[in-house]
């Protein structure tokens, strides 16, 4: 088969993005943008477009507010695409290098770090007050506590990507299912009235509005369309023929984009992204979109009004070159984070090492080490006595072996939580155990 595009079609159109503080050139520029620039080319190239053999049609259609003309959503497979996903999986691989030099208990403090502020980020984007102290206490409790707990079910969500549990996700049914167990009792807490009221999602419309109570997108209404349009995006989201990341981030901006809520789409749609990221690259990566979101707020939102508008016409590349590039930012920056900790932790596990004690107490050093450099929030005796395998008599005695100094304990959260005061192995020290 043979296809003919003209020689405006032809052009290389280039935009320049400022994404993290850097100029990213991209080769492939929105609709959006070229309309500005020449309407004539924009007709143009958005026919060639919707030809492409390279052309991926989702069958959603894309309206943006008070509009006429809607177009069915579509995407490019495109040379950004490809080295986007190339770059991402190459730091993706200097990632897992890293963690595999990175002791399990380490892991396992900074992942609980990054779910605190992954939680407080994503609540901070839709001005939802939270804080690290509150999420972390419903990170520790147990978990029929939890579920009585404020955030409870929000936290109890985000653990279970830490622990690579399974969530269902493969129909409507399971969206409200996961809305109930995730964000239900919170919504319900602040404003019963933004609690779905329809068979699985809001019975009436819901329209999203700036600071300055303009209305810049109306989500899909009534219900039987919102239902029919969020199977077909999950349909998108477990499509094997897709690539992962491109996938995951279709199924972003539609969840955005159907809004199948009153309240709690933006929190909804970064959570499922996040497992979905867990389980395409790690937790590590995953725990790290809110807050990169956070940091480029004006960006993200642009991104889903460029994408609503009608002159787009359902383009929904830039978008996914868009969320593409939040990755890669994701996955080095958590790279480079992690592996200035392990430089850091391998300096001090060195010193530990000299310390003539019995090998409980050098044990004990090292986890609390790893506490102390992998978060900021410590351990608690709980926690030592799971990962050391000794009972808490044995804990508290080597605790009280070590000189005086040595051992930060915080009283302002429940459990008490320990960590090393570092300063101490910056000078000679003895110990006897």
């Amino acid at each position: 088969m043979r296809f003919e595009f003209s020689d405006t079609s032809k052009l290389a159109f280039f935009e320049v993005l400022i994404i993290f503080g850097k100029e990213v050139t991209m080769s492939y520029e929105s609709l959006f943008r070229l309309y500005r620039k020449n309407p004539a080319v924009w007709e143009e190239v958005y026919r060639a477009r919707c030809g492409s053999p390279f052309t991926k049609h989702l069958g959603i259609r894309i309206k943006e507010y008070n509009c006429s003309n809607g177009y069915d959503g579509f995407f490019c497979y495109c040379e950004d695409m490809s080295l986007r996903q190339e770059r991402i999986m190459i730091d993706f691989a200097a990632l897992q290098k890293t963690l595999l030099n990175i002791p399990q208990a380490g892991i396992d403090q900074y992942l609980h770090d990054c779910l605190v502020d992954e939680i407080k980020a994503s609540n901070d984007i839709e001005g939802v007050r939270s804080t690290r102290r509150e999420i972390r206490s419903a990170l520790t409790a147990g978990d029929a506590a939890r579920v009585r707990m404020r955030l409870g079910g929000i936290v109890d969500k985000y653990a279970r990507i830490i622990d690579g549990a399974h969530i269902a996700m493969e129909n409507s049914r399971d969206m409200r299912v996961l809305f109930d167990s995730f964000l239900a009792e919170e919504i319900g807490r602040s404003d019963p009235k933004n609690l779905p009221d329809g068979m699985l999602f809001r019975k009436e419309s819901v329209d999203i509005i700036t600071g300055t109570q303009k209305v810049i997108h109306r989500g899909i209404y009534p219900e039987p369309q919102i239902i029919h349009a969020m199977d077909a995006a999950l349909l998108i989201l477990h499509d094997a023929s897709m690539p992962a990341l491109v996938r995951i981030a279709v199924f972003h901006y539609l969840f955005g984009y159907i809004h199948p809520f009153y309240d709690g789409n933006g929190r909804m749609s970064r959570f499922i992204t996040s497992y979905m990221l867990a389980r395409t690259l790690h937790p590590t990566v995953a725990l790290r979109l809110s807050i990169l979101l956070k940091q480029n707020k004006k960006r993200y939102y642009d991104l889903f009004a460029m994408t609503n508008a009608s002159i787009n016409c359902g383009d929904l590349t830039p978008f996914i070159l868009g969320t593409l590039e939040f990755v890669n930012a994701a996955v080095s920056g958590t790279e480079k984070n992690l592996r200035e900790k392990k430089d850091r932790y391998d300096v001090y596990y060195s010193r530990i090492q000299k310390l003539e004690v019995d090998r409980t107490l050098k044990e004990l050093y090292d986890v609390l080490l790893q506490a102390t450099i992998f978060s900021g929030a410590g351990v608690s005796k709980k926690e030592l006595m799971r990962m050391l395998d000794k009972s808490e008599n044995t804990i508290t005695a080597r605790m009280k072996a070590m000189p005086s100094g040595v051992l930060r304990e915080n009283r302002t959260v429940r459990p008490f939580t320990y960590a090393l005061n570092l300063k101490v192995f910056d000078e000679p020290m003895t110990c006897e155990a």
